[in-house]
């Protein structure tokens, strides 16, 4: 008798069994206490008459016949990674085999559990997705990220570990997993946001964080301070991030999921040979499986409810990229530097005079300055289109510099150095802890509205005795030339045609006149 045939009489008899004791007025959790099954099936089978459960019988060893050309495939594998899961070998099982069938994740889970029973295969327990209940949102506006590690085995028997990044959006719970050979930082996570946005096809309108380092250096009861180049990052792009409270999984599981999904699914007792092989292996393992198969949750293909949700999403033009390091440019004394219509900051005492020139080059979506030996000085993320001023507040608040030297070089930007020297004595005077951080506000708005717009501030704070450092941005702010109130930006198509997001926006203005009717007295 063969092994088809044996099953089909054990069905058989197992049907008859439970009919039996069901004619004895047994219930249903008797009956599968009784002969050891889910009670599911005791209920399935009374629900059958004969001409159905043969039927039904001989579906099963249809499938079942579909997949024992697999069987010493299947055994290998178990033998060798006896912690395989059946969801996992599923997909094993299609990225070895192209033509594999198409059938149900629970036909290969019986498939598997009959191999184990028959070769004394006993699954090794291991840890379980785990899922939260979270309210849906509506299409479009919302993504998640978290962070994941793991050690995978080399050909030559040692292991390395690998780092990936997940982004998943909420609705249709498409997602998309990014790895590197080493932890993540500000810049490379921003690098691996672009990889999904372009993944997507679009920019969800928020993104979900953790209080990881990567992203934030402080946090005071919900104030949250963003890392520089994180923070450069989000205001180059349309998303706004939302940082979860610490210890609280419930308002972040569905990525938390995704990220037990990549190691149970796709990379446990996968075999490194290189970043790149494993990326590729990635990406064909979600269209498959990670994104192709129906989702335990929805009950849907996220890559199908991806179709409907991608037209909710915001744009997403990519960042232009470029090589080669740029021809020397030069230091303002503002120490800031000009590229492509947008200002950067540089270390205080970067600017040495007229002539004093830095070094520029794309790496990705990072702007890299160095002076002319090479050496880095600098580095800031790219924003989209242009009109801004990319800020690094360490530039200015260099405490390598002693005060009363920062002090004398901030006083030498503006053209009346008498007015100047003193507004600083009284800012010194009014804010002696603090006198760093207030010529720094003046530093920042020397870069941000120009050499005439603060002059003329400081001209209106000495006048009127309006010695603080918030005063001085407010009137400059208000005088900055009509003509860049509104930046006007246009994609350009660069290089190999790829383009910086367009990233149109209308910052608050006061006019000129509520500044005179304020200070001009009757």
């Amino acid at each position: 008798m063969t092994t088809k045939e044996q099953n089909k009489l054990s069905r058989m008899i197992l049907y008859e069994q439970i009919h039996r004791y069901h004619a004895e007025h047994k219930s249903a959790r008797w009956i599968a206490d009784r002969l050891k099954i889910n009670p599911r099936t005791v209920k399935k089978y009374l629900s059958m008459s004969q001409a159905e459960f043969e039927r039904h019988s001989d579906n099963i060893n249809r499938k079942v016949f579909k997949l024992e050309r697999y069987t010493a495939f299947v055994v290998e594998r178990l033998k060798k990674y006896q912690d395989t899961p059946a969801a996992q070998m599923h997909d094993l099982l299609k990225e070895h085999y192209p033509d594999f069938p198409a059938v149900s994740p629970k036909t290969v889970y019986n498939y598997v559990m009959k191999i184990r029973q028959e070769h004394g295969l006993p699954a090794v327990s291991a840890s379980e997705r785990q899922y939260s209940c979270i309210p849906d949102t509506a299409p479009g506006r919302y993504a998640q990220v978290d962070f994941g590690q793991m050690k995978l085995r080399k050909g030559d028997g040692t292991r390395v570990r690998v780092h990936f990044m997940v982004m998943i959006l909420c609705w249709s719970r498409f997602k998309h997993v990014w790895f590197q050979d080493r932890p993540f930082t500000s810049e490379s996570a921003s690098l691996a946001h672009e990889k999904a946005f372009e993944y997507f096809h679009g920019v969800p309108g928020h993104i979900i964080y953790d209080q990881d380092a990567v992203f934030l250096y402080d946090e005071n009861i919900g104030d949250y301070r963003m890392t520089t180049v994180f923070g450069s990052y989000v205001k180059s792009r349309p998303f706004k991030p939302v940082f979860c409270r610490p210890a609280d999984p419930e308002s972040k599981g569905k990525v938390e999921n995704a990220v037990k999904y990549v190691k149970h699914n796709f990379l446990l007792n996968r075999q490194y040979s290189t970043l790149e092989n494993l990326q590729e292996e990635a990406e064909a393992w979600l269209s498959r499986t990670g994104n192709g198969m129906v989702h335990s949750t929805t009950m849907k293909v996220p890559q199908e409810q991806w179709y409907i949700e991608c037209r909710s999403l915001l744009p997403h033009i990519p960042l232009a990229l470029s090589s080669g390091t740029e021809a020397g440019h030069q230091v303002m004394k503002t120490n800031s530097v000009r590229y492509r219509g947008n200002i950067y900051t540089l270390p205080t005492g970067t600017y040495k005079g007229e002539g004093s020139l830095v070094y520029l080059k794309e790496e990705g979506i990072s702007l890299v300055i160095t002076d002319s030996d090479g050496h880095e000085i600098a580095r800031h993320i790219m924003p989209s289109g242009s009109g801004q001023k990319v800020i690094n507040s360490n530039h200015l608040r260099d405490r390598s510099v002693k005060l009363s030297e920062y002090r004398k070089k901030v006083e030498a930007m503006f053209g009346d150095s008498d007015a100047a020297s003193l507004f600083a004595a009284r800012l010194q005077e009014r804010y002696p802890r603090y006198l760093r951080d207030q010529l720094a506000v003046l530093h920042e708005c020397m870069v941000s509205y120009g050499q005439e717009s603060c002059d003329k501030a400081l001209a209106i704070c000495c006048e009127n005795k309006l010695y603080s450092a918030s005063s001085f941005r407010e009137i400059a702010e208000g005088l900055r030339p009509a003509e860049k109130d509104t930046v006007h930006v246009s994609v350009k198509t660069v290089g190999d045609g790829r383009s910086r997001m367009m990233a149109n926006f209308q910052p608050g203005t006061s006019s000129i006149d509520t500044y005179n009717n304020l200070f001009t007295k009757s």
